[in-house]
């Protein structure tokens, strides 16, 4: 099978064109979340970590994939080679036009993996930190590790695997900061295409904080590798998260995880959907977090938002995310963003009341929790409630409640304190249990259609000590300001 480079790799202009179609151009999936490494940054670490997609729905998830008009699928994990089905899964991937592109530790690949490789179109990206044995081994938790790395690199390109078909990814972090450059000019020497990027503080790294670098130190190793670079004539400039690359993937990819989750990547882990409970197209189709980072241009806050840069970057939506608990936040870890009063002024959980005109005792929500694809509000009914009689909230002023909510939400995400609505429709409203005084109320919104300043909005009321639905209905709010 001959190589096709042009199902791997995109250019600014194709990966805009696939947002403005609503198409993708790539999916990254986890067939697989067991490894046989313990990497201390990595992401994937949690509840989830030995989950595994079903044979029927691995496949359809490749199947559904393809119809939306990708080119390749990325197979994440844990360690994929751990699939019992991989082989099979990449066979349907070429048999449907696409590539396979495999991120793994190497550990396992021997002359035969490393010759099926080579003869099925895939592109293999192996971990590779370090040229130091120590440092290779502490960043992967296995003794040996880097002789395995680079003796899957020798098969591999024995089996004729060049730098375009080739890759080494590297996080740079405290352990490897001083020679990360070093070993970026090694790769680019041995035709091995680098693949280097900043960590994100997530999953196993948020027990291994010391291992993260200072964004201005960052910015020195980008740029050291910018001017090597050069010299090649590989003439890019410097940005994170990804040296010598852009990060658009929200406008053309997204991630589905071992348990069937889909969130926009491996940074940005707000789930828009299961699989196993939508059809891929629809879940990409009705996300609003999708839409708005679709939309970036107008959705980006802060310093992001002003950056010389915002054509064609948002910064790293994940880290963003991870440290704000804000996908639309100035990205924390950019060198720009690093002496800016903006970035990362707000971060969720935080009080409700900036966002609201309401004032005591008619303000009746707490706290902002979370903003995602249902964002969550907190409330807890008070004793000084004007609407509770003989210990009950009258369920007349749910509506209300919601409201207040929406406006609380939609003032984040404007990061705007002055931001004024009218509730204009009350639908379909269910009260299914009685909430009383005293209780903790988690309100969940999200926003199903926006014309304008028109917007209608769905919305849940959950009491989180018993976990009973109270309430759901359909709201219609018009922004007034």
């Amino acid at each position: 099978m001959i190589f096709d480079p042009r199902k791997y790799d995109f250019s600014t202009d194709e990966m805009l064109k696939a947002a403005a179609e609503d198409r993708l151009l790539t999916c990254e999936i986890e067939f697989n979340r067991s490894c046989n490494y313990r990497c201390p940054y990595c992401y994937a670490a949690g509840k989830y970590e030995n989950a595994a997609l079903t044979d029927e729905m691995a496949q359809s998830a490749i199947r559904q994939v393809a119809a939306l008009g990708a080119r390749k699928i990325v197979v994440l994990g844990g360690e994929p080679l751990l699939c019992r089905e991989l082989k099979k899964y990449i066979e349907l991937i070429n048999s449907l036009g696409m590539g396979a592109e495999i991120f793994t530790n190497a550990s396992l690949i021997d002359p035969q993996w490393a010759a099926f490789f080579a003869s099925h179109d895939c592109r293999v990206v192996v971990k590779l930190n370090s040229l130091r044995p120590e440092v290779q081994e502490k960043l992967t938790g296995v003794p040996g590790s880097l002789d395995k790395a680079l003796r899957a690199i020798d098969l591999l390109q024995q089996n004729g695997m060049d730098e375009n078909r080739l890759v080494a990814s590297s996080v740079i972090s405290s352990d490897n900061e001083m020679e990360v450059a070093a070993l970026w000019k090694y790769l680019r020497e041995h035709k091995i295409k680098p693949y280097l990027e900043i960590m994100t503080p997530q999953g196993r790294l948020l027990e291994h904080r010391q291992l993260e670098v200072s964004p201005r130190r960052i910015k020195e190793i980008f740029d050291e590798i910018a001017d090597y670079d050069r010299s090649l004539g590989h003439d890019w400039e410097p940005q994170p998260p990804l040296v010598g690359a852009k990060c658009l993937r929200h406008q053309f990819s997204c991630v589905i995880s071992a348990n069937g989750d889909v969130t926009p990547c491996v940074g940005l882990t707000v789930k828009i959907g299961n699989v196993y409970e939508q059809p891929l197209e629809d879940i990409l189709r009705n996300s609003n977090v999708l839409r708005k980072l679709k939309n970036f241009r107008e959705t980006i806050k802060g310093p992001c938002r002003t950056c010389e840069k915002a054509d064609t970057c948002y910064g790293c939506r994940g880290a963003a995310y991870q440290l704000t608990g804000d996908y639309l936040a100035a990205d924390p870890l950019c060198w720009k963003n690093c002496d800016s009063p903006q970035c990362g002024k707000t971060a969720l959980p935080c009080s409700a009341q900036p966002w609201i005109p309401h004032r005591p005792p008619m303000t009746m929500v707490k706290r902002l929790l979370e903003f995602g694809e249902w964002s969550k509000v907190e409330t807890v009914i008070e004793p000084d409630n004007r609407f509770v009689r003989n210990g009950l909230l009258d369920p007349e002023v749910i509506p209300e409640i919601a409201a207040q909510s929406c406006a609380v939400i939609k003032g984040f995400e404007l990061d705007d304190h002055q931001v004024k609505g009218m509730l204009t429709g009350i639908r379909n409203v269910r009260i299914l249990a009685e909430i009383r005084c005293g209780d903790s109320l988690i309100v969940e919104v999200r926003e199903t259609a926006k014309i304008d300043n028109y917007y209608t909005l769905d919305f849940k009321v959950v009491r989180p000590r018993d976990n009973c639905l109270c309430a759901q209905g359909e709201l219609s709010i018009c922004r007034l300001s």
